[in-house]
């Protein structure tokens, strides 16, 4: 008996000292609420928290500008191709059907947006048929209109920017 009444004491000991809550903060390596932390001083007091961005086309590229180049075509030597990006988010886009003669240039002119999943890719408005193209360090190059992935083919879909 003497032997049950000594194991539970010591077990409820044993859990009390389990469920103390510690409040010695020079032991652990927690700070006093009440200091100020070396970031914290050095920020102003009405400093908002900035929004983080990250690097996307949008945001590290200079993607503004004309991008040309010849797109591949079934029926003929080629359609060339000029998309000029403009810094309002709007766009114009020239296509010649090459070897066609007269009257086989098309323009549209709207707005596009980038991919909130694929920052990196643009998508032309209902005008331009909501192309898609992957916009990189002084090119574009024309993605898949559903997935927005590279077009799997060993054809050239690129449109160099014109540096001029």
């Amino acid at each position: 008996m003497k032997k049950t009444i000594l194991i539970l004491s010591l077990s409820t000991i044993a859990l009390a000292a389990c469920s103390k809550p510690n409040t010695d903060t020079h032991e652990t390596n927690q700070a006093p609420e009440n200091t100020v932390t070396q970031t914290q001083s050095m920020q102003p007091t009405n400093a908002q928290p900035a929004t983080p961005m990250g690097d996307t086309a949008e945001t590290s590229l200079d993607w503004a500008g004309e991008y040309k180049g010849v797109f591949p075509c079934a029926d003929c030597p080629g359609i060339e191709t000029e998309l000029d990006l403009k810094a309002d988010k709007t766009y114009e886009l020239t296509q010649e059907y090459l070897g066609k003669g007269k009257g086989n240039e098309f323009k549209v002119k709207g707005t596009f947006s980038f991919d909130p999943d694929n920052p990196s890719v643009i998508r032309l408005d209902k005008a331009g048929e909501n192309r898609k193209f992957f916009v990189g360090e002084n090119f574009v190059e024309a993605r898949d209109m559903n997935t927005g992935k590279a077009i799997d083919s060993k054809l050239n879909y690129k449109l160099q920017k014109d540096l001029n």
